[in-house]
């Protein structure tokens, strides 16, 4: 059910990162406020899917600590992201889309993980070490 939220934030979440409003400085308003709503939703609601995919699957006890420090960062570089688009950066909704994609699979994979299988390190790294790379990029790249 989660997962369905999630995808529904995520949809309306890349369609407002690639809208242009007709507007002045309203509508730009207006649409900066929407971003900020659904961009919460999205991220709390990939924080409980990460919390049950920890409590009720096989989370490695490191990715825990990690997802404390790297979830936030995601949450702060997808905005970014989505004010990179309103700059006339239309590619950025890549970024918009992968983050909280990515988050979401391994929320997902450890929930379905069973408990007496040993959690598997390198989907692990790979996922964590993906969603630092894209987060560190799109600061680098909005800072210019």
């Amino acid at each position: 059910m989660l997962a369905l939220i999630a995808a529904a934030l995520l949809v309306l979440l890349a369609g407002n990162a690639l809208y242009v409003p007709a507007g002045g400085g309203e509508a730009l308003m207006a649409q900066a406020f929407q971003m900020v709503f659904i961009a919460f939703a999205l991220w709390i609601a990939l924080v409980a899917m990460l919390v049950m995919g920890g409590v009720m699957g096989g989370m490695p006890r490191w990715v825990a600590w990690l997802a404390i420090v790297l979830v936030p960062m995601a949450g702060v570089a997808d905005v970014v992201a989505v004010d990179m688009c309103g700059r006339h950066m239309p590619w950025a909704v890549v970024v918009v889309v992968l983050l909280p994609l990515l988050i979401g699979f391994y929320a997902f994979w450890a929930r379905l993980r069973f408990k007496s299988a040993p959690p598997d390190e390198r989907t692990s790294t790979v996922v964590w070490g993906a969603v630092f790379f894209l987060s560190a990029l799109t600061f680098v790249v909005a800072a210019y």
